[in-house]
């Protein structure tokens, strides 16, 4: 029974050291993680499922694009940190596709801005 238990115990601690190492070692930040995971749940509730990703620029800016499960259309936005607002952070609109997204329905409420 001693042994059982011993083998739980590590296997828990295995666990937890590799939550925390993902954790740690992640290279995306949490605001861009969020703004990710918000725009694509947003855009799949308005255009259909979505296959979002993220992407650091040169410059230090992070981008999301987001494509369409069947491909017609994409969605580009410029995401930054923002932890005044209340999502955390603040999306640009990169392309005229993104841009039509300001106004409609769930969207609205990230208050997406325009080059």
């Amino acid at each position: 029974m001693t042994k059982k238990w011993g083998f739980a115990v590590v296997a828990v601690l295995a666990a937890a050291g590799v939550v925390m190492v993902s954790g740690f070692t992640s290279s995306v930040p949490p605001y861009v993680s969020a703004a990710q995971d918000r725009v694509e749940s947003y855009l799949s509730y308005s255009f259909g499922p979505q296959h979002c990703s993220s992407n650091k620029q040169q410059s230090g800016e992070w981008d999301i694009l987001c494509i369409t499960q069947d491909g017609s259309s994409q969605f580009a936005y410029s995401v930054n940190d923002a932890s005044d607002k209340a999502y955390g952070f603040t999306l640009t609109a990169l392309n005229d596709r993104a841009r039509q997204t300001q106004n409609v329905d769930l969207l609205t409420y990230l208050e997406i801005k325009s080059l």
